[in-house]
């Protein structure tokens, strides 16, 4: 039988420790992976899909068929959105649903996930929301000239996402395909060709857009475009037919800012418009549509790899008296490998509070330990090896049972463009120093911040709590993003960062 080892304190003698894994054991390796049809969907849901019908977003997705949902704009619905699915899978860090257990690695620092297609076999999921403001398509509609454009893409958007695009030509020289989701604010070069100049208003000359030549130039295919070659018979643009349709201002202009990206072993099948009954392009349309922006479903053959050794919370926060379960990749198995949990910082050797052997003989799988006797605080979990070798280590929180969300309601909303910063929520986790689009970098303690949308309008205070938002540099001021709703504001300490 597996037993739980507690140390340090007789009193974690009654804390409950469960134990789960896969229903057998596996081999070091897992052998060949088959290839696997995965539905992969982008969705800007607009200010959290309630600002038409959240229900209609349900539908929309489900018309989709997809299998995992890159979502953009969540406002704190992420978890809301997958329990309406009936899906058991979501990661709010990330703004990701799935069909599929989605695993956070200790290396992933919010820029990617893992979605485990079968036992000991994945693929890595990362998902982007770049700035949209001051937007490039409204630079050429006023008559801006290429070179501004460039280095105002050069300045704004590019810097989030390049410096990450190495992390994801690591994964796929690893052998684990990329995902890559997101609205972008930024179209793409293969659309802005000669043959399109003055096909639609505001498409005046050609531009080789930055963010998307850097993306492809990483090894990213853009399935759509795969899928549908010639952007003149299939524009496919997902910005916009109305917000919400046929709401449009006389001098909007539509593009093609929504994507999916695939990197890897990924064979693109077909790629779906998802919009309004009716509009151009809408391969599956629903009525009303809940959204500015339409969505992107592309059908990818997927060939599954082998992750890295980890060990990994599957949830960052945990209530008192929740299980807390772990997910692993141990080199070896019961015997010579322990997945150890201690207080944030601790010694995993030396200051464990409890451990578990990887499941029976399973090198890839779940172990699940009790929180019911540990204090709210920072804890963490490290996978140990042979000689008590720590291959790996993992943070989550553990808060208070009566924790609950505030609610923040701001008057007047305030407006950075095409984003509407309406009444908003805080949520909880750790704040963090880096780019809040998709990878979040350098971790910060907990401490007291002022979150306001001008530096002379203070729209409120939040004393020392588990608060999860990232700064940035933004519109050549600090600013913060928070990773559950995407949300931008201005930021301002009341105490110094630790950084």
């Amino acid at each position: 039988m597996v037993k739980a080892f507690l140390c340090r304190s007789l009193s974690l003698v009654l804390l409950l420790v469960f134990f789960s894994g896969s229903s057998a054991a596996y081999a070091q390796t897992v052998g060949p992976v088959d290839p696997v049809d995965l539905r992969i969907m982008t969705f800007n849901i607009w200010m959290g899909g309630e600002l038409v019908d959240f229900d209609q977003v349900v539908e929309a997705i489900k018309a989709a068929d997809a299998d995992i949902v890159g979502l953009q704009e969540a406002i704190g619905n992420t978890r809301r959105l997958a329990d309406a699915l009936g899906w058991s899978y979501a990661s709010e860090r990330m703004q990701i649903i799935s069909r599929f257990p989605l695993i956070d690695p200790p290396d992933g620092n919010g820029l990617y996930i893992f979605a485990q297609i079968k036992p000991g076999a994945v693929v890595a999921l990362a998902n982007a929301h770049l700035p949209s403001d001051p937007y490039g398509p409204y630079a050429v509609r006023d008559g801006a000239a290429l070179a501004e454009v460039l280095e105002l893409e050069q300045a704004t958007r590019l810097p989030m996402i390049a410096p990450h695009l190495p992390k994801f030509m690591a994964l796929t020289q690893a052998s684990i395909p990329v995902l890559l989701t997101g609205d972008f604010n930024a179209p793409s070069h293969r659309d802005w060709t000669t043959a399109m100049i003055g096909t639609r208003t505001g498409l005046d000359y050609t531009v080789e857009w930055p963010v998307s030549t850097a993306v492809e130039a990483a090894g990213f295919v853009d399935t759509y475009r795969a899928a549908h070659p010639n952007p003149a018979k299939r524009p496919g643009i997902t910005w916009t037919y109305g917000y919400p349709y046929p709401r449009l201002k006389p001098d909007e202009v539509i593009d093609r800012i929504d994507f999916v990206f695939a990197a890897g072993a990924v064979e693109v099948l077909k790629s779906q418009i998802v919009g309004e009954t009716g509009t151009p392009d809408a391969d599956i349309g629903i009525s009303p549509y809940p959204s500015d922006h339409r969505g992107v479903v592309s059908t990818l053959r997927v060939t599954p790899g082998s992750p890295p050794y980890f060990v990994a919370a599957q949830s960052r926060l945990v209530r008192v008296g929740e299980p807390i379960v772990v997910r692993y990749h141990a080199p070896m198995s019961e015997g010579s490998d322990r997945i150890v949990l201690v207080a944030g910082g601790g010694d995993a050797i030396n200051d464990a509070l409890m451990w578990l052997p990887p499941y029976e003989a399973s090198f890839f799988g779940s172990v699940t330990f009790g929180s019911t006797l540990l204090a709210p605080g920072e804890y963490e979990v490290a996978l140990i090896g042979v000689d008590d070798t720590e291959i790996a280590r993992h943070s989550f929180w553990i808060i208070a049972p009566t924790h609950s969300l505030q609610s923040v309601r701001t008057k007047p909303p305030t407006k950075l463009g095409k984003l509407s910063l309406s009444p908003g929520r805080i949520h909880p986790l750790i704040v963090g120093i880096g780019s809040p689009s998709i990878a979040p970098a350098i971790p910060i303690s907990p401490t007291a911040i002022s979150v306001i949308y001008t530096p002379r309008q203070r729209l409120l205070a939040m004393q020392p709590l588990i608060v999860v938002c990232w700064v940035k540099q933004c519109y050549r001021s600090v600013s913060m993003k928070c990773v559950f709703c995407s949300t931008m504001v201005f930021l301002s300490w009341l105490q110094p960062p630790l950084l």
